[in-house]
């Protein structure tokens, strides 16, 4: 009877496979790390066959590690890729590829912004309408509320023909009439916020969405500094106008080193 408690996983009932690419990489390149460690330096021709002796079997291990994962995850990724292709000619959260019905959504959302802006125009439109009259409403009532003081002061005076009374009344109703233009103003500037609600979601509303334009690139680099990223980038579209142009742009020089 086998010893079940064996180290050897072939060693058990069943388990006759053959090793697998990963298994049979492993000797090969703890091969390639003690020759590294022995020869930290290669001197001579002799070390240098044999240093190309390894980099040929570690290369062919490799090799069949990459060919056996393939082997593993092509028909899955196959099945993957039949799957989205099934659902994303329909829909698909990528904006440049959104689906057919994804362009259906896309063409509702584009509408509802469109009256949501049109809408919104429409609020603040009132809105300054209204600010404008409730400016013009205060302007009233500190007009009646200055007839009203220099009525009190005229009776105070003894000037008999002063309507005090009537400049109260009128400054009471001018400060009525500003506070309440005040009050619709202030509800006509909250309402120019346009929410669409209705269906089981969340309403929703206009927001901003921020766009960066490059006006000055100089400036612009100049203030950030020539950053790894930036720098990544220009040689991308070097490489490009080199392709196109047959050389390459001005300011962006290359350098070579030979490798094996």
């Amino acid at each position: 009877m086998l010893d079940r408690t064996s180290p050897n996983p072939r060693e058990r009932i069943g388990a006759n496979n053959p090793p697998g690419a990963l298994e049979l990489a492993k000797p090969i390149v703890e091969e390639l790390g003690q020759f590294l460690n022995d020869f930290p330096v290669i001197a001579n021709d002799g070390e240098a066959r044999k240093a190309k002796a390894i980099s040929d079997r570690v290369f062919l291990a490799l090799k069949s590690v990459e060919e056996e994962r393939d082997s593993k995850v092509r028909p899955l990724n196959e099945r993957v890729a039949a799957i989205n292709a099934e659902y994303h000619h329909w829909f698909s959260t990528n904006d440049k590829k959104p689906g057919l019905w994804g362009t259906l959504l896309r063409e509702l959302k584009v509408r509802l912004t469109n009256f949501a802006r049109v809408e919104e125009q429409k609020r603040r439109q009132a809105a300054e309408a209204a600010r404008r009259a409730a400016e013009e409403a205060e302007r009233k009532a500190r007009e009646a509320e200055a007839r009203e003081r220099e009525t009190a002061a005229e009776a105070a005076q003894g000037v008999c023909d002063t309507d005090f009374a009537g400049a109260t009344e009128q400054a009471d109703a001018a400060f009525a009439e500003f506070q309440r233009a005040s009050r619709f103003a202030a509800r006509a500037e909250r309402d120019t916020k346009v929410r669409i609600a209705g269906g089981f979601g969340k309403a929703i509303s206009l927001r901003n969405e921020e766009t960066l334009t490059v006006t000055d690139w100089r400036a612009a680099i100049q203030e950030i500094g020539m950053t790894d990223r930036i720098a990544e980038a220009i040689i991308t579209e070097a490489r490009a106008f080199r392709k196109s142009m047959g050389e390459l742009p001005a300011g962006i020089t290359a350098t070579h080193e030979r490798s094996l």
